[in-house]
């Protein structure tokens, strides 16, 4: 992990303490650990932090982790009155992976969840709340859209993220709050699901062959896990003159995934054809999903920085790290 000695002063301006609420999951853990290499008063939110496998590999100082269910605003209040955040990075999602259907749930987290948030932060003082969105708010609407595109959001996941986003708005716009939405692409890097595409994929390439893979022109905009905490902590910084806005946070770049496998091809030297159409799509899958970040290039002085071929060597060299083929946090084995 490299922090620029930009993105450190940047840190340390922030106003502390800095929660980042979902700092089990993908995200959230690489952007708590890069607060966390600038500054002590970090707090990692997470429901379940005895038994989450990042925070776990992590080591992850337990002093600066707290268990916090988000659904529960008893437990919330409690937090609150406790600990009284300044900066708050609201990562804490549900509903984003295939596997993760209850429709209820994913309304409650990325939802109601955020306006009980909001609605405590009011009651407390904060300086700065970024909510992490989704480019799946565009929904069928997906080839590079603009922040004011309409949202075709089609998905129980994507309606949730919308409605997200127009309270962050109110919020911002309407009462003047300092809090702003970050509609992030495909991340990707160390600490993902194992058992999504590109840490699946480069698993695979060590071992010089493909894994399934779906319809070969279905796109992505794929972006540096790096890049997004960069984002993130840029929008805290620069609250003051963002209030309510909203931000695509992607490279711009369309990539099929034919096109990543010429890529891995290369890199790895694998030998095999890759074979396409042996998995089911997704069915929110599209051909034509890329960002235009270029809002957030001109108000935050955010845009990405690092190659999908960087970004997956960075992927390779952080599982073997782990020991990637053989942690028990793994359950990916069928490669």
């Amino acid at each position: 992990m490299m922090i620029s000695d930009e993105i450190k002063q940047k840190i340390a301006g922030l106003q502390g303490p800095i929660f980042v609420f979902g700092a089990g999951g993908f995200i959230g853990v690489n952007l708590f650990n890069t607060l966390l290499a600038c500054r002590s008063d970090v707090f990692a939110i997470t429901q379940d932090p005895r038994n989450n496998w990042r925070l776990l590999v992590n080591y992850t100082p337990v002093q600066n982790i707290i268990s916090c269910d988000i659904n529960e605003i008893t437990i919330l209040k409690d937090l609150f009155r406790e600990h009284k955040p300044r900066t708050i990075f609201n990562l804490a999602a549900y509903g984003a992976y295939s596997k993760q259907k209850e429709y209820k749930k994913i309304y409650n987290t990325n939802f109601n969840s955020v306006v009980n948030i909001v609605e405590l932060l009011r009651e407390h003082g904060f300086a700065a709340y970024i909510h992490a969105g989704s480019s799946s708010e565009y929904g069928t609407n997906s080839a590079a859209p603009t922040e004011d595109a309409p949202l075709v959001p089609n998905s129980h996941y994507a309606v949730s993220k919308v409605a997200a986003y127009y309270s962050v708005k109110y919020y911002g716009q309407i009462e003047q709050m300092p809090v702003a939405h970050l509609r992030l692409y495909s991340a990707y890097g160390p600490w993902e699901e194992p058992d999504r595409l590109v840490p699946v994929l480069v698993a695979a390439a060590r071992k010089k062959v493909y894994p399934p893979l779906v319809d070969p022109d279905i796109s992505r905009d794929f972006v540096d896990v790096d890049d997004v905490c960069d984002a993130f902590i840029r929008a805290a910084a620069s609250i003051d003159t963002v209030k309510g806005e909203v931000f695509n946070i992607g490279t711009g770049i369309k990539t099929t995934i034919k096109e990543l496998t010429h890529i891995m091809k290369d890199k790895f030297e694998i030998p095999d054809l890759p074979q396409f159409n042996s998995m089911p799509n997704r069915n929110w899958d599209v051909k034509d999903w890329y960002s235009n970040s270029a809002k957030a290039k001109e108000l935050l002085g955010w845009e990405a920085k690092i190659s999908l071929p960087d970004g997956l060597t960075k992927v390779d060299a952080w599982q073997k790290e782990v020991k990637f083929d053989t942690a028990f946090w793994n359950w990916n084995k069928q490669i």
